[in-house]
C-alpha cells in the first residue's frame, strides 16, 4: 500500500512539473508547435480508446501523458475484461520534436478488471488487479501540411508489469504497446 501511495506522489509531482510555465516556455525548431494532443481514430472504432497529450521540452525531446481504456467481451458475456492505463512518458527525436524517428520511456499504472463465470459452481466473480508498469517504445511521426499543424505517428514497444497482485493472478508480465495510426494537432 505504502509502495502505491508513493508512485502515485510520484506521479503527481511529474504532472505538476510538467505544467510549470518553464516547461512551457522550452524553444522548439517549428515556431508555435509546444503541444501535440492525438488518439487513434482505427482502434476507436472498435472501443480501444487512446489519447495522449505530449509537450516539448526542447528541440529534441518531449514529455506526455496518455490514457488508454479497452473492454473485452461483452455485458451479456459472462467474461468481460476491462483494462484501463494511464501513463507518464519520455521521447527523444534525433532530428527534431514531433517529427522523425523516435525512441523513449514510459512509466505508468495499469489496472485490470474481469467478470468471470466459474462453469463448475455457476458463479460470477469479479476480479480485479493493479499494477505499476516501466517499458519503452519506438515509433516515427510527421508534421503534415503547410502550417504543419496535422500530426501522425506511428509506433510500438512494450512494458513490463510490477506489483503485488501478479504473484496471486493469471496475467502476463509483459504487455505490447501499440500506436498503429495516432493522429492529432500540433499547435
Amino acid at each position: 500500500m505504502k509502495s502505491r501511495v508513493a508512485a502515485f506522489t510520484l506521479c503527481i509531482f511529474v504532472l505538476l512539473v510538467l505544467m510549470s510555465p518553464a516547461v512551457t516556455q522550452a524553444q522548439v525548431t517549428e515556431p508555435g508547435r509546444r503541444f501535440v494532443i492525438s488518439t487513434n481514430p482505427i482502434l476507436d472504432m472498435f472501443t480501444w480508446y487512446n489519447a495522449e497529450f505530449e509537450i516539448a521540452l526542447g528541440a529534441n525531446s518531449t514529455v506526455g501523458i496518455s490514457g488508454t481504456y479497452i473492454t473485452f467481451g461483452d455485458t451479456d458475456d459472462w467474461d468481460e475484461e476491462t483494462y484501463m492505463a494511464a501513463t507518464f512518458f519520455y521521447r527523444y527525436y534525433p532530428t527534431s520534436s514531433f517529427e522523425g524517428f523516435y525512441f523513449g520511456g514510459r512509466l505508468g499504472f495499469n489496472h485490470v478488471k474481469a467478470q468471470v463465470h466459474d462453469y463448475d459452481t455457476g458463479i460470477d466473480e469479479d476480479e480485479s488487479g493493479s499494477f505499476f508498469a516501466a517499458g519503452i517504445d519506438v515509433g516515427y511521426s510527421w508534421l503534415l501540411g503547410d502550417t504543419k499543424k496535422f500530426y501522425v505517428s506511428m509506433g510500438v514497444g512494450a512494458v513490463r508489469l510490477f506489483g503485488e497482485d501478479l504473484e496471486t493472478a493469471d496475467v502476463s508480465l509483459t504487455l505490447p504497446t501499440i500506436r498503429l495510426i495516432n493522429v492529432g494537432i500540433a499547435f
